[in-house]
């Protein structure tokens, strides 16, 4: 029951950070480590990363999407002992095993300047629009 209690802790004071850091035009992407804030990124630091490309037919739109891999964010953000990671976003959170966490699984930078969750091999009910956190081992 502790556990329970403090991993919904937890994803309640991201999701309060995260509401609360919303800028205008300086968006941010926030990771943490349990209760840990481990970096911030702006869209341009992320657009810093190493770029992948990806072909997502299962798209609606955009058939290629382009960003960098949700590894490359924990890997320059120094999360360690990561199982899964749960992202944020104005969709339904998905959380994604280590497994899962493949280079063909990234966060696309899109037309209006957001992050997306987006994958090859990710159904499209997972992927996530308007990224704004990603927590480690939630």
């Amino acid at each position: 029951m502790r556990i329970w209690a403090a991993r919904l802790i937890t994803v309640v004071l991201v999701v309060s950070l995260i509401a609360c850091g919303r800028s205008a035009p300086e968006e941010s992407l926030v990771v943490q480590q349990r209760s840990q804030l481990l970096a911030r990124f702006t869209l341009p630091q992320l657009q810093d990363l190493p770029q992948v490309e990806i072909r997502t037919p299962q798209s609606r739109g955009a058939q290629v999407q382009k960003g960098p891999t949700v590894r490359s964010v924990l890997d320059a953000a120094h999360a360690t002992g990561v199982a899964t990671v749960r992202v944020i976003g104005r969709d339904p959170a998905q959380t994604l095993t280590l497994a899962e966490l493949t280079d063909q699984v990234i966060l696309d930078v899109t037309k209006r300047h957001t992050l997306k969750l987006a994958g090859t091999n990710l159904d499209l009910s997972r992927w996530v629009r308007d990224v704004t956190g990603l927590v480690v081992n939630p």
